[in-house]
Order: structure tokens, then sequence, then C-alpha cells
């Protein structure tokens, strides 16, 4: 548990967190500890956090189910979280939780959707081996939305532009992760809804590839881009 006195805009959405619950797909109740948050040396309202999962008891999981960079934002930024999400969780005892299959992952995306104002954003590394399905699915010229960790951060209020850091443009960006924001004005919010619509609605359209499993992989992606496209249009 982290200290509920803070001084940053960080610590604070770390606060929010901290002790916030989850409610998975088989109904019950997680509770999520922040088990570690300190300044990112020497840059100014950044903290390095990491976000497990309580038992029956209190007692937090071994491994985190993420862990990565807040800020609060300043100078006119607004506040970003930088994420490595863990579809699995180890907890005490040597068990395993599967936090994708309960929802919790999904979960947590949409607590941060509620945090985030608009303007900020939020990136999740891809690169590793729990997230290589949205790796492969960018690979394939999946549109960002549409992808699987691109279409949580969709629904958890992220609509605005994505930008997919496949490449470092200066040395500092760290691994591949996929970046939504929020838009900051209703006549941005329109003019994104309306680039996701147009997009979304050619790759639906797009032939799959010859390869049956690259195949699979865009037939699942061309299902979420249409989940996308029907509540778009509500």
């Amino acid at each position: 548990m982290i200290q509920k006195q803070f001084a940053t805009g960080a610590e604070q959405l770390a606060a929010l967190i901290d002790g916030a619950n989850l409610r998975s797909n088989d109904k019950q109740s997680y509770r999520l500890v922040v088990t570690d948050l300190k300044p990112v040396r020497p840059r100014a309202g950044w903290f390095y956090l990491a976000i497990n999962v309580a038992d029956k008891k209190g007692t937090a999981s071994l491994t985190p189910l993420a862990m990565g960079i807040v800020s609060g934002g300043g100078r006119l930024v607004m506040p970003w979280f930088e994420l490595r999400v863990y579809p699995k969780v180890e907890l005490t005892g040597g068990s395993e939780l599967d936090a994708r299959r309960l929802g919790l992952e999904a979960g947590l995306i949409d607590l941060i959707g509620e945090l985030i104002p608009p303007g900020g954003h939020l990136m999740i590394e891809y690169e590793s081996p729990g997230q290589s399905g949205t790796h492969a699915e960018l690979l394939l010229r999946v549109p960002p939305a549409a992808s699987y960790l691109g279409s949580l951060m969709f629904h958890a209020g992220f609509r605005g532009a994505f930008k997919d850091w496949y490449i470092s443009e200066g040395g500092h960006e760290g691994p591949r992760k996929l970046q939504a924001n929020k838009s900051p004005t209703p006549k941005t919010a329109r003019e994104a809804r309306e680039a996701h619509r147009a997009e979304l609605t050619a790759f639906i359209r797009r032939e799959l590839p010859g390869d049956p499993k690259d195949a699979a992989i865009v037939r699942a992606a061309q299902a979420r881009a249409r989940s996308i496209l029907r509540s778009l249009a509500r």
C-alpha cells in the first residue's frame, strides 16, 4: 500500500489505483495494490510504479499485473501512463491468475481510462511474450484500434489518434509500444472518430492473407473492427 499523502499529480493517480477493486468475468472482486512507487530521475513528476493484485487475505501477488511509468502532466502536457501489462499473474503459493481470461487486464485499462483526462494518453508495450498477439496484428497492418491492445484502449475511452512506436526515433523510447490518445477538444474528437470510421471500414473489406495463420489473425481483428464501428454508429 502507498501512503495517501502526495505532492504530485502522478502520486495522486497512483493513489487512486491503490486499493481499487476490479470486477472479474466470474463476478469476483479483485483489489489492486500499488507495490512500488518511486521518482524517475532526473524527470520531474514521473514515477515508476508496479500494480499487483491482492488475494482474499490482502497479500499482494508475487508478480505485477502491470508496471511502468505514470506522469501527472504539467507545462501544457496532460497526464499519461506508459505500461507493460501482464496477462498472467503469479500468486503466493505458486498458483497463477489468468488476468486476461478473468477480464482484469481489460479492467485495469478501463480504470486508467477513467483517470486520464482529455488530452492525455496511454502507452502499452507489446514486445513482451504476453502481448505478442498485438505485435503480430500490427505487423499484418491491422489498424491499431482493431488490434487486441488497441481495442482495449479504445473501449476505455482512448478514441483519439493512435501511434505505433515500432521504431525508436531518438534512442530513448524503449521497446515497441502502442499509444492511444484522448482527444483534447470536441473538434479533434470528431475528426478522430471519422478517421477511425474510414480506416476500420476499409479494413473490414480487405481481402484475407493467403497464409491460414495470418488469415485467422486478420479475421479476428476484423471482428473487433466491426464491433468498434457499431459503437461509433450509436
